[in-house]
């Protein structure tokens, strides 16, 4: 019993010290425009949801790789209001055509 109890303060105070962060993207919006993935900051590897903003009545995304081969053409109108895009990689760039902006989460 006297060793339970010091063992079991150790492994409180080892477990109570981790900090667990969430895996989601932070929301970023985008105005029209070309973006890179370096540019962007949007993470690589991973699906994105993308919607229109408050304002915003209609908008295309393109995804272009670096051999410019197209990997994705999402339209967003009034009602199509969100959609996943594929997952990005390190040599990706966004052409963003709209009215407003776009929310990328």
């Amino acid at each position: 019993m006297k060793k339970f109890i010091p063992i079991f303060l150790i492994f409180f105070f080892i477990s109570t010290c981790f900090n667990i962060k969430g895996v989601s993207a932070a929301p970023k919006t985008f105005k029209q425009g070309i973006y890179t993935w370096s540019d962007s900051g949007l993470p690589a590897n991973s699906s994105l949801t993308i919607k229109l903003g408050e304002s915003t009545s209609k908008a295309i995304v393109m995804v272009i790789d670096s051999d410019q081969t197209m990997e994705a053409l999402l339209r967003l109108n009034a009602r199509v209001t969100h959609q996943v895009l594929p997952p990005l990689t390190y040599t990706s760039s966004i052409i963003i055509f709209t009215d407003g902006n776009v929310i990328f989460s």
